[in-house]
Protein backbone atom coordinates (compact mmCIF):
# COMPACT_ATOMS: atom_id res chain seq x y z
CA UNK A 1 0.00 0.00 0.00
CA UNK A 2 1.58 3.30 -0.74
CA UNK A 3 0.74 6.18 1.60
CA UNK A 4 1.37 8.46 -1.71
CA UNK A 5 -1.04 12.06 -1.80
CA UNK A 6 -1.12 15.91 -2.19
CA UNK A 7 -2.82 18.21 -0.82
CA UNK A 8 -3.37 21.86 -0.83
CA UNK A 9 -3.27 24.53 1.80
CA UNK A 10 -5.57 27.56 0.02
CA UNK A 11 -7.82 29.74 2.02
CA UNK A 12 -10.99 28.41 1.75
CA UNK A 13 -14.33 29.38 3.42
CA UNK A 14 -13.88 27.49 6.17
CA UNK A 15 -10.75 28.96 7.01
CA UNK A 16 -11.87 32.65 5.83
CA UNK A 17 -15.07 31.55 8.41
CA UNK A 18 -12.46 30.54 11.43
CA UNK A 19 -10.83 33.84 10.84
CA UNK A 20 -14.00 35.86 11.51
CA UNK A 21 -15.47 33.76 14.51
CA UNK A 22 -11.73 34.38 16.04
CA UNK A 23 -12.49 37.84 15.53
CA UNK A 24 -16.23 38.23 16.47
CA UNK A 25 -15.02 36.73 19.89
CA UNK A 26 -12.27 39.27 20.39
CA UNK A 27 -14.43 42.11 19.61
CA UNK A 28 -17.10 40.78 21.96
CA UNK A 29 -14.20 40.27 24.64
CA UNK A 30 -13.22 43.82 24.49
CA UNK A 31 -17.07 45.07 24.48
CA UNK A 32 -17.30 42.97 27.44
CA UNK A 33 -13.82 44.55 29.32
CA UNK A 34 -15.07 48.10 27.78
CA UNK A 35 -18.91 47.64 30.17
CA UNK A 36 -17.23 46.10 33.14
CA UNK A 37 -14.45 48.91 33.09
CA UNK A 38 -14.81 52.22 35.22
CA UNK A 39 -16.32 54.90 32.75
CA UNK A 40 -13.21 56.31 32.66
CA UNK A 41 -11.55 53.39 30.62
CA UNK A 42 -14.41 52.17 28.91
CA UNK A 43 -13.52 54.55 26.20
CA UNK A 44 -9.93 53.28 26.19
CA UNK A 45 -10.84 49.43 25.92
CA UNK A 46 -12.74 50.04 22.82
CA UNK A 47 -10.14 52.22 21.15
CA UNK A 48 -7.97 49.19 21.67
CA UNK A 49 -10.35 46.83 20.62
CA UNK A 50 -11.76 48.37 17.51
CA UNK A 51 -7.48 48.74 16.97
CA UNK A 52 -6.89 44.92 17.74
CA UNK A 53 -9.85 43.71 15.58
CA UNK A 54 -8.40 45.86 12.67
CA UNK A 55 -5.26 44.72 12.45
CA UNK A 56 -5.95 41.16 13.14
CA UNK A 57 -8.38 41.34 10.36
CA UNK A 58 -5.50 43.25 8.14
CA UNK A 59 -2.70 40.74 8.99
CA UNK A 60 -4.38 37.48 10.57
CA UNK A 61 -3.43 35.16 8.01
CA UNK A 62 0.39 36.25 6.88
CA UNK A 63 2.06 33.92 9.33
CA UNK A 64 -0.09 31.45 7.85
CA UNK A 65 1.87 29.12 4.50
CA UNK A 66 -0.23 28.56 1.79
CA UNK A 67 0.39 26.00 -0.68
CA UNK A 68 0.95 21.95 -1.64
CA UNK A 69 1.97 19.47 0.39
CA UNK A 70 3.14 16.30 -1.00
CA UNK A 71 3.82 12.83 0.71
CA UNK A 72 6.00 10.40 -1.28
CA UNK A 73 5.59 6.72 -0.75
CA UNK A 74 8.30 6.80 1.87
CA UNK A 75 5.94 8.99 3.71
CA UNK A 76 8.08 12.38 3.56
CA UNK A 77 6.39 15.67 3.48
CA UNK A 78 7.52 18.07 0.58
CA UNK A 79 6.07 22.00 1.08
CA UNK A 80 5.76 24.04 -2.32
CA UNK A 81 4.55 26.90 -1.55
CA UNK A 82 1.59 29.10 -3.88
CA UNK A 83 2.71 30.29 -6.89
CA UNK A 84 6.29 29.27 -6.64
CA UNK A 85 7.73 26.42 -9.32
CA UNK A 86 7.64 22.75 -8.95
CA UNK A 87 11.27 22.95 -8.57
CA UNK A 88 11.42 24.77 -5.31
CA UNK A 89 9.73 22.20 -3.20
CA UNK A 90 11.65 21.26 -0.31
CA UNK A 91 11.32 18.65 2.51
CA UNK A 92 9.26 19.46 5.56
CA UNK A 93 9.31 17.90 8.87
CA UNK A 94 6.12 18.17 10.94
CA UNK A 95 7.20 18.94 14.27
CA UNK A 96 3.17 19.11 15.82
CA UNK A 97 -0.48 18.83 14.41
CA UNK A 98 -3.17 18.86 15.48
CA UNK A 99 -7.04 17.37 13.14
CA UNK A 100 -10.16 17.88 14.13
CA UNK A 101 -12.86 16.58 11.99
CA UNK A 102 -13.00 20.06 9.46
CA UNK A 103 -9.60 21.05 9.76
CA UNK A 104 -5.71 20.17 10.44
CA UNK A 105 -3.44 22.50 11.88
CA UNK A 106 0.34 21.39 11.24
CA UNK A 107 3.72 23.34 12.18
CA UNK A 108 6.55 22.27 10.50
CA UNK A 109 10.15 23.07 9.46
CA UNK A 110 11.47 23.98 5.68
CA UNK A 111 14.23 21.86 5.49
CA UNK A 112 16.10 24.36 3.56
CA UNK A 113 16.06 27.50 5.62
CA UNK A 114 15.14 25.45 9.28
CA UNK A 115 12.27 28.63 9.39
CA UNK A 116 8.87 26.95 11.60
CA UNK A 117 5.75 27.16 9.66
CA UNK A 118 2.05 26.87 10.43
CA UNK A 119 -0.58 25.64 8.19
CA UNK A 120 -4.13 25.59 7.79
CA UNK A 121 -5.90 22.73 6.02
CA UNK A 122 -9.39 22.46 5.58
CA UNK A 123 -11.62 20.01 4.81
CA UNK A 124 -13.66 21.48 1.58
CA UNK A 125 -10.02 22.52 0.27
CA UNK A 126 -9.64 18.69 -0.99
CA UNK A 127 -11.37 15.53 -1.88
CA UNK A 128 -12.55 12.72 0.59
CA UNK A 129 -9.89 10.40 -0.19
CA UNK A 130 -6.73 13.33 -0.13
CA UNK A 131 -8.55 13.97 3.60
CA UNK A 132 -8.23 10.32 4.46
CA UNK A 133 -4.58 10.23 3.10
CA UNK A 134 -3.56 13.28 5.18
CA UNK A 135 -5.17 11.84 8.34
CA UNK A 136 -3.74 8.81 8.12
CA UNK A 137 -0.12 9.62 7.54
CA UNK A 138 -0.55 12.51 10.37
CA UNK A 139 -1.37 9.38 12.64
CA UNK A 140 1.70 7.16 11.26
CA UNK A 141 3.79 10.41 11.97
CA UNK A 142 2.38 10.35 15.57
CA UNK A 143 1.63 13.50 17.05
CA UNK A 144 5.04 15.06 17.64
CA UNK A 145 6.33 17.24 20.81
CA UNK A 146 4.08 19.61 22.54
Amino acid sequence: MSIAFQVHAVRTGAVRLLHAATLALAACGFALAAWIAPASRGGAWLAAGIAACWLAWRGGARGLSWGRLAVDAQGQGCWQPDGAPAATARPARIECWCATERLVWLRWRDAGDGRRRDTLIARDACDAGQWRSLRAWLCWLGRGPA
